[in-house]
């Protein structure tokens, strides 16, 4: 009968269990605010980004060559940003161009005015440039004579491949420094750097041959020199986030998305930089992203010229990352908690190119 009594009554929980199982709740609800906290700073993070740097985009102090009479330049500086550079020359005009001193050049000579764009330093300021040059000739009674100058291949008509390739490999640097903390378990900080910069260099190749030899997207000509460069990309994306997730645990990895947050929209892909707003175009060429642009976009269509800050800019991630990711104290295998969150700044990461 007391069995009986016994099996049909609810068997009180213990004390001390009750008191655990209320702090686990509290303790998960606590989390989940904290998520949905970091998930509404993330959304609001790229409102900032994407929409304040792209929404209306207009020129910001376009580098323009002069040769001669500057009637037109000066006229159209009164509704159309221009930085003009004279030259003594139409040659030392073209030179700055290659050099990537200027984006345009406009002559003057005595068989009539020409007005060279470059379409691969931005279709869209060599757009704009060819229509309000040719807007101004029509009000000045002048010809002049729009000649492209470094076009871009079919093979890349926009002229974002070295963008994307750069943010590609962005996003390849930061979830594989993410992937060695969160599930690399207790290595030594030599051999985290040491897999860092192997997977740098295979994710580089990889890069390279599916960019090049597959698509067709970059020239093979430059398929070792393209190589290098990318190596250096993700290798100083890889070691910074390293460094940071060293030193800060995961929530330097988060710190790492506001990077790739704030670096895309600020690299000169979709939009020139001279089209972007100040703050943007300030912080742009100082982040991976880019001065990876840059460099790429220099070396495949402008023979490497121009790429020496952005190298030194990516050397620094580099060398910084390398050193403190190798001197940080060892940290501890992540807890449960931290490995989820670490998951969840990584996909934070992919998502947010």
């Amino acid at each position: 009968m007391a069995d009986s009594v016994g099996r049909g009554s609810a068997d009180p929980v213990p004390a001390p269990e009750a008191a655990a199982s209320a702090r686990g709740g509290s303790g998960a609800k606590q989390r989940l605010i904290v998520a949905l906290a970091v998930a509404l700073v993330v959304q609001m993070l790229f409102v900032f980004s994407y929409v304040g740097a792209l929404h209306s985009p207009k020129p910001h102090d376009v580098a323009l060559g002069v040769v001669g009479s500057p009637a037109i330049p000066a006229a159209l500086g009164k509704r159309f940003s221009l930085k003009t550079t004279s030259y003594s020359s139409q040659a030392a005009a073209l030179r700055a161009i290659d050099e990537r001193k200027i984006v345009g050049a406009f002559v003057v000579s005595p068989t009539g005015s020409k007005l060279f764009v470059v379409p691969a330093a931005g279709p869209s300021v060599a757009s704009a440039l060819g229509t309000v040059f040719s807007a101004a000739a029509i009000a000045f009674h002048q010809k002049i004579e729009i000649i492209p100058v470094h076009p871009l291949p079919t093979r890349d008509p926009s002229g974002i491949v070295p963008f994307l390739i750069t943010m590609a490999l962005v996003v390849g640097g930061y979830l594989s420094a993410t992937m060695v903390m969160a599930f690399g378990g207790p290595v030594t900080p030599r051999r985290r750097a040491a897999a860092l910069a192997g997977v740098a260099v295979l994710g580089a190749l990889l890069t390279a041959t599916i960019a090049g030899p597959i698509l067709g997207a970059i020239p093979t000509s430059k398929f070792l020199v393209l190589w290098g460069l990318f190596i250096l990309v993700m290798a100083a994306v890889a070691l910074a986030t390293s460094a940071l997730q060293a030193t800060l645990g995961p929530p330097g990895t988060l710190v790492v998305v506001v990077f790739v947050i704030f670096g895309a929209p600020a690299a000169g892909g979709a939009v020139p930089a001279s089209f972007l707003p100040g703050f943007w175009r300030t912080i742009g060429p100082y982040l991976p992203a880019g001065a990876g642009t840059n460099a790429i976009r220099n070396t495949i269509y402008f023979d490497g010229n121009a790429i020496t800050q952005a190298l030194i800019v990516l050397t620094a991630y580099l060398l910084v990352g390398a050193v403190v990711t190798v001197t940080a104290r060892r940290r501890p295998p992540p807890s449960p908690a931290e490995a989820e969150a670490e998951a969840a700044a990584a996909a934070a990461a992919a998502a947010a190119v």
